[in-house]
């Protein structure tokens, strides 16, 4: 048998009040006496009386619940992220429901609507890698949702976007594989769209100009971030007339997938080819030998995701307010280099 919903026509029926006196104190009216709000708080405590959020959502127009998605929530990236938002929103009062895209524009999209008939009141959005177009987005921000964008952004509204430090990653991550005496160094990066992958490659780039070393095409390669990928990479580099002696990367599951690789062929790490990573994943310290990776900060990154939609719906910056904050990282050093 199913147990009775308390609900406030039980509280007022118990106390001998109306039910919209009830409702009055439970949400704190002016209109209603000290002494009648205490009684009827510690009754509905006593009766367990656990409140409609839904309506009253519907009676303030906010919720108080946000949105945010991510495309892959295995990974501890996205999972540190995700704590960095709920641990700074929840201190003020709202709580997170989390949606996963799978790396899948169409799911992402479905997504926003659902959250959306759900009454969410904003929206935080990693994109996916495949994302080209945000016409979804750019609607939301039309309707007047407060948006805010993180890691993989949408970079044409103008709204709140809290990124890595791309550019100054790859740049430290390939003058210290330089500073090792490396000459002939590959770039494993992602899809040319991904604004964060430009960036990345960017700053390997510059540190290759910077070091009088000349660029080869042939050095780097725009993967998806697929393992077969990496392989079919990897093996190219390895019959060129001159192979790279060190490698760059600009995710660290990509980074230990050629550690892999290289030790399968018999290869020396870091003697042979040295290898850095770029995140920090929990797994860098793990294997062997340890994966030298730029450590993003993606705690933080969610922690300033959250600051800004703090701000948003409490008005303290505008909806059409264009703002990036670039999380500094910092470089790790271990044995693969």
């Amino acid at each position: 048998m199913l147990s009775h919903h308390i609900t406030i026509l039980d509280i007022a029926k118990r106390l001998g009040l109306s039910k919209s006196t009830v409702s009055r104190a439970l949400t704190n009216n002016p209109n209603i006496s000290k002494e009648t709000k205490s009684m009827v708080l510690k009754t509905a405590i006593e009766m367990d009386y656990q409140p409609n959020l839904l309506a009253l959502g519907l009676i303030r127009n906010r919720t108080f619940t946000l949105g945010i998605i991510i495309p892959d929530i295995q990974r501890p990236f996205y999972a540190a992220i995700v704590s960095g938002i709920q641990h700074t929103v929840c201190r003020k009062g709202y709580r997170v429901v989390i949606a996963q895209s799978d790396e899948c524009p169409k799911v992402e999209e479905e997504n926003i609507k659902v959250f959306m008939l759900n009454r969410v009141d904003g929206f935080f959005i990693c994109h996916t890698r495949d994302t080209k177009k945000f016409d979804h987005v750019k609607s939301l921000h039309e309707k007047g949702y407060p948006i805010v964008t993180f890691a993989r952004i949408c970079p044409d509204l103008p709204i709140p976007k809290v990124v890595e430090d791309d550019f100054n990653g790859l740049y430290i991550l390939t003058q210290h594989l330089i500073e090792k005496n490396k000459k002939r160094i590959a770039l494993l990066a992602g899809p040319k769209h991904l604004l964060a992958s430009r960036l990345r490659v960017r700053g390997y780039t510059v540190a290759l100009q910077q070091h009088g070393i000349r660029y080869d095409k042939n050095l780097v390669a725009n993967i998806k971030f697929k393992d077969s990928e990496v392989d079919d990479t990897f093996e190219k580099w390895m019959q060129m007339e001159s192979p790279p002696d060190a490698i760059c990367t600009i995710y660290d599951a990509g980074a230990i997938r050629l550690i892999q690789l290289i030790k399968a062929k018999g290869l020396r790490i870091p003697h042979d080819i040295a290898v850095v990573g770029f995140g920090d994943d929990p797994s860098a310290s793990i294997i062997e030998p340890g994966l030298t990776s730029f450590s993003q900060k993606p705690y933080e990154i969610g922690a300033v995701a959250g600051k800004y939609m703090l701000d948003l719906l409490n008005e303290k910056i505008g909806l059409q307010q264009s703002e990036m904050n670039i999380c500094r990282g910092y470089l790790i050093i271990r044995k693969s280099s």
